[in-house]
């Protein structure tokens, strides 16, 4: 039998709950095996995976003593040595960040190494954050980093642009949009009582502020609608108290975090997703934002801002809508427009699912991923 090439993944926490993308990729390879080598593990229960290596949390003292070292220096005799035995065809890893933790084994090893961004991780190095004591190792290795990733796997045109503006060779970036899994059947399920859904983290990029204040416009026209919001994060106080300021609380439910499969449930019966994000002060912002593709594929048209990857998902008027960000008057009139007319919102339900079909799929997204395998593994 034909042993699969093997790829290390480092995932410098696997898994945040918000990072589904990273471990659907996981379990839909088909020609390559995949050991994930992490700093601590997180969601072992929603994210298992039968080969992990993780520096915190071993016992002994040798153990513990080699993990410190490697979250200030990034080196360790144990990972290295995990890293000889499994004999890697690659390296890749999620998130800029995390990449320092596989740059200096993949120098040693000679090893190609892929690094996919998702948002933050690039503007992170033009802004003032890379100096926080968990950004400046990124921040000081951004010149080996330039010199030394085989490949740069962009999540969108726009941090597929950014990166060259930093200096990364042009012929070694390129846009890999994430997909999503894509329900085999039509979903139809009943969208009554009505309501409109926000999904991500409490955190300024997401404008989840802007979706409330849009709400609150319309609310008073729309009595039998609600807006939901799942997730958790710093600005739920924040948020709840926007929600009461606005006179919207006794319509607004806050479900928390959610299991994966009921986030999808629930999506799959909202009427419509709100997505109003924003670049946050600190430069965050989005990429290609996988719930208004989970969505889509599950025949829930979005509105959406004009803002990092979401143009590239939602076509404006065809398959949602699209507005000017931290605008909410205009995003109040753009779910005004979906609730008033219940058949426009199943042709443009419809219309995203089959764009989902044809771009998004995950199994192809993956596919392209191994291509891209092959390709830096073949010195091409």
């Amino acid at each position: 039998m034909t042993t699969r090439p093997k790829v290390a993944l480092f995932s410098t926490n696997f898994l945040e709950y918000s990072q589904t993308f990273v471990y659907d990729e996981l379990r839909h390879h088909e020609r390559y095996d995949v050991d994930v080598y992490c700093m601590r593990r997180l969601n072992a229960d929603r994210f298992p995976w039968p080969s992990v290596h993780v520096m915190e949390g071993a016992s002994g003292p040798a153990a513990r003593l080699d993990a410190a070292l490697c979250r200030v220096t990034t080196l360790s005799a144990r990972r290295y040595r995990a890293l000889v035995r499994g004999d890697y065809a690659l390296f890749h890893a999620h998130f800029g960040p995390g990449s320092v933790y596989a740059l200096p084994y993949a120098r040693a090893l000679r090893k190609p190494l892929v690094v996919t961004v998702h948002g933050y991780d690039v503007p992170l190095l033009l802004s003032d954050r890379r100096y926080h004591p968990r950004f400046w190792r990124y921040a000081a290795a951004a010149p080996l980093l330039r010199r030394t990733v085989t490949r740069w796997l962009a999540a969108s045109t726009e941090l597929a642009e950014m990166l060259v503006d930093l200096g990364m060779p042009s012929d070694r970036v390129f846009v890999h949009r994430l997909g999503v899994e894509i329900p085999q059947e039509d979903p139809l399920p009943p969208r009554t009582p009505r309501y409109l859904l926000m999904v991500g983290r409490f955190v300024e990029k997401k404008g989840f502020v802007y979706g409330l204040r849009a709400f609150a416009r319309i609310a008073h026209r729309y009595p039998d609608v609600e807006l939901h919001l799942i997730g958790g994060g710093d600005l739920e106080g924040t948020l709840r108290d926007a929600a009461a300021a606005l006179g919207i609380a006794s319509r607004v439910r806050f479900l928390g975090v959610l299991p994966h499969a009921e986030v999808l449930a629930t999506m799959a019966r909202a009427y419509a997703l709100v997505a109003p994000s924003v670049v946050a002060g600190n430069a965050d912002r989005e990429s290609g934002l996988i719930v208004v593709k989970e969505a889509a594929a599950r025949g829930v048209p979005a509105v959406g801002t004009w803002h990092g990857g979401i143009p590239e998902i939602i076509d404006d008027g065809e398959t949602g809508f699209l507005v000017p960000t931290r605008n909410s008057p205009a995003l109040a009139e753009k779910m005004a427009a979906l609730l008033d007319d219940p058949h426009a919102r199943d042709r443009m339900g419809r219309a995203a699912r089959d764009k989902m079909r044809r771009c998004y799929d995950l199994r192809a997204r993956v596919r392209d991923l191994e291509r891209h395998y092959d390709d830096v593994v073949a010195g091409t």
